[in-house]
């Protein structure tokens, strides 16, 4: 074992690492480093993700079921002095004095590599009634398929296609708890060929919508199996880009105002050329310059 990789495994201890597991699903879920930062009472340690579904994979990994949440962070986890925080491509382990979000900002700010990336489109599709609490878990791939969805394990759901997943206990009442998992691919026709595999497992229901395919794990019964899946809904959103055509208005406005402006033009540019040949003739006439076959003929009749 590496020094880096005992470092990595010391700082896991509030968890209880077992490092030989604990590697594997670290690194399936990107970890690319750790540090630990020392701010007064507070100590904080640090593990900078590839990104934001990794870090959220992280955070809700370590999370336990005695954790509420917190105010510091739209992903905040808290256990008495300890609190666990996922923040753009980062998972925080905070022991001592709870953290403020302006703290946490300003803590982000020190941080290098800091990513922000939209949150993952499969959390909209996790039905929230009867979900039990702290109990979802992030699918990336074969090793933590293994671990929070061994039944699944013996199939190939196609993570390397870039289908994610998320699992979940959800209570049902009269302490039934059954567990639900769900996969997201990125077109239909993929999720209708993975179906067919799902399919063939044992004491697995399954229900694909869309692009999604839900799962319920272990001895559910058909009632609870439907009831669960019947809350499971893919609805496809379409978002037009196109620029709509203008309004005939506006151009026949701009229009008539151009003619306007074109004929106010052409009656000074008139108006300006006649007074300038007015001009040069009487000013030839004056000083004799007019020639003859130029002159007006002025007729002097009079009533007599």
């Amino acid at each position: 074992m590496s020094r880096r990789e005992r470092l990595i495994c010391a700082s896991l201890l509030f968890a209880g690492c077992v490092f030989a597991d604990d590697q594997a699903l670290w690194r399936e879920f990107g970890l690319a480093d750790t540090q630990t930062i020392q701010q007064g009472p507070r100590t904080i340690t640090a593990y900078h993700m590839k990104d934001l579904t990794g870090a959220l994979a992280a955070w809700q990994w370590q999370r336990t079921a005695t954790d509420h949440s917190c105010s510091a962070a739209p992903f905040c986890a808290q256990n008495g002095t300890r609190m666990l925080i996922s923040e753009d491509n980062y998972l925080l382990s905070l022991a001592g004095p709870a953290i403020t979000s302006v703290q946490l900002g300003a803590l982000l700010k020190t941080l290098p590599n800091v990513r922000d990336t939209s949150l993952p489109a499969i959390l909209t599709f996790i039905p929230r009634n009867g979900l039990t609490p702290n109990s979802s878990r992030y699918i990336l791939g074969p090793q933590s398929l293994a671990a929070f969805a061994p039944e699944l394990s013996g199939v190939k759901p196609g993570f390397n296609e870039g289908a994610e997943a998320q699992t979940a206990q959800y209570d049902l009442g009269k302490n039934e708890r059954v567990q639900l998992a769900i996969f997201y691919y990125a077109t239909p026709e993929m999720a209708r060929l993975h179906t067919l595999e799902f399919k063939t497992l044992r004491d697995v229901h399954v229900k694909r919508s869309g692009v999604l395919i839900a799962l319920v794990l272990g001895n559910a019964t058909d009632a609870q199996a439907n009831t669960l899946l019947s809350r499971i809904e893919y609805e496809a959103r379409i978002t037009w880009n196109d620029v709509p055509p203008p309004s005939p208005i506006k151009p026949m406005y701009q229009l008539l105002l151009n003619i306007m402006y074109m004929s106010i033009a052409l009656s000074v540019l008139c108006l300006v050329a006649g007074l300038i040949y007015a001009g040069m003739r009487i000013y030839r006439r004056r000083y004799g310059s007019l020639e003859a076959e130029e002159a007006m003929t002025t007729l002097h009749l009079t009533g007599d």
